[in-house]
C-alpha cells in the first residue's frame, strides 16, 4: 500500500513537472494581488493531477502490471484516494499559508482564512470523487465524455432548484457561512463524506473489472 502511495505521487510529480511550477505562480500571483479568488485555482490543478496520471497508468498498462504484485484491487483504489488527499492537504495548507499573509497585511478575520482553507479541501476532493470511479468504469477517454455530461446536467439542473427557492436558501447559506464553526464541521463532513462514497464506488466497479 505504501509502495503504491509511493508510486502514485512519484509519478504525478515527475510527469506533471509544468504544473507543479504554475501551481505556486498562480498561489505568487494572488499574494500580490490581493486576489482570494484567484488562490481557487491552486486546489482546481492539485485535483487534476491524479486524473491525468490516471491516463498516463492506462497508456502505460500499469493497470494490468499491477496485477502481478501482491496487492489487492482495494489497496490499488485506495492509493489513490489517499493520493487526493494528500494533495489537497497540500493545496489547503498553501491556500491557509497565503491567506494568513494576505490577511496579516490587512488585518483581515481569522474567519475568511478558515472559509478559503475549508473551501479549498472541498474543491480538491470534488472533482476526483466524481472522476476516478468514472474512469474506473469507462477508461479514462470514454470517462471525460461522462463527466462532462454528468457536470453540464448538474450545472444545469442546480441553478434550477436553487432559483425555485431562491430566498429562503440564499437566508439558510447566509447563516451557514456566518457561523464559522456550523460551516466548518458541514465542510469536513462533506469532505468525508464525499471521499467515503466515491470510494467505495470505485472499489465496488474495480473488484468487479477484468483486467
Amino acid at each position: 500500500m505504501k509502495g503504491l502511495i509511493f508510486k502514485e505521487i512519484l509519478t504525478i510529480f515527475k510527469d506533471n513537472k509544468f504544473s507543479i511550477i504554475v501551481i505556486p505562480a498562480f498561489a505568487l500571483f494572488g499574494l500580490f494581488n490581493d486576489q482570494n479568488m484567484f488562490l481557487m485555482i491552486v486546489p482546481v490543478l492539485m485535483a487534476m493531477l491524479p486524473l491525468g496520471q490516471m491516463t498516463y497508468d492506462e497508456l502505460c498498462h500499469w493497470d494490468r502490471y499491477v496485477q502481478c504484485m501482491p496487492v489487492d484491487k482495494k489497496q490499488i483504489v485506495s492509493s489513490k484516494y489517499a493520493v487526493v488527499v494528500v494533495l489537497s492537504l497540500i493545496a489547503a495548507v498553501v491556500i491557509g499559508i497565503v491567506m494568513g499573509i494576505m490577511n496579516y497585511m490587512k488585518n483581515g478575520s481569522l474567519n475568511e482564512v478558515i472559509f478559503m482553507v475549508l473551501t479549498s479541501l472541498l474543491i480538491g476532493v470534488s472533482v476526483p470523487c466524481i472522476s476516478i470511479p468514472i474512469n474506473l468504469k469507462f477508461g479514462t477517454a470514454k470517462g471525460r465524455l461522462v463527466y462532462m455530461i454528468i457536470v453540464g446536467l448538474i450545472c444545469g439542473l442546480v441553478p434550477v432548484v436553487l432559483l425555485s427557492d431562491s430566498v429562503k436558501l440564499s437566508e439558510k447559506m447566509a447563516k451557514l457561512f456566518s457561523n464559522t464553526a456550523v460551516f466548518g464541521m458541514a465542510a469536513l463532513g462533506l469532505f468525508f463524506v464525499m471521499l467515503f462514497i466515491s470510494w467505495l464506488i470505485s472499489v465496488s466497479i474495480y473488484e468487479k473489472k477484468e483486467v
